[in-house]
């Protein structure tokens, strides 16, 4: 997913709809222990939340076009200290050293680094300030970029704001016809 607030807060309420859904016996809590059970789902949905490596490496790209923040010639040294920022070997001990190396050794670049080290946008990207569990992490692309794209076609084929057995019967009919062009296509290249 990407950072943005109302992406996030989408995400939350769409998983607390669907398992609220999915609980026959929701609707028989007193109003106090429904909005209970309601916050204890978004803080559920929110501990899953994983970033877009895409938007992140593309930030960086657009931070080393200028020369004034990134200094010519220093470019792969701002690379290789990302790639330990991301990696999933990295300690905390070993990512709070190179975000003080980032600071010194790129000291123009504060606001941008500041903004990913928010505790919301650092625990989506960054594996050392993750509150995500690891074996949900794994699961998940590191990139949404093409994930976005088809999220785009699916709401234009199926709609949105279904609820979800007609959601799900929508989304049916549109891996049917996927299927189908699939098909068409497999059909007219050789050993597909």
């Amino acid at each position: 997913m990407d950072f943005s607030a109302s992406q996030r807060t989408a995400h939350a309420e769409e998983y607390a709809n669907a398992k609220i859904r999915l609980n026959p016996a929701f609707n028989t809590l007193t109003k106090e222990s429904q909005a209970i059970e309601r916050n204890t789902y978004l803080e559920e949905a929110k501990r899953a939340e994983v970033g877009c490596q895409f938007h992140f490496w593309q930030s960086a790209t657009r931070l080393k076009s200028n020369g004034i923040l990134i200094p010519r010639g220093s470019s792969g040294t701002f690379d290789r200290i990302l790639r330990i920022l991301v990696s999933e070997r990295t300690s905390q001990e070993e990512f709070d050293d190179n975000v003080k190396l980032l600071h010194t050794t790129f000291p123009r670049i504060d606001g941008w680094l500041s903004w990913w080290l928010r505790p919301t946008f650092a625990s989506m990207i960054f594996p050392a300030r993750s509150a995500v569990d690891r074996t949900i992490s794994n699961q998940v692309p590191s990139t949404s970029n093409a994930a976005e794209h088809h999220h785009s076609l699916l709401h234009h084929a199926v709609g949105t704001d279904h609820d979800l057995i007609p959601g799900i019967q929508n989304l049916f009919l549109h891996v049917q016809e996927l299927e189908r062009q699939f098909t068409a296509i497999k059909g007219r290249l050789p050993n597909l």
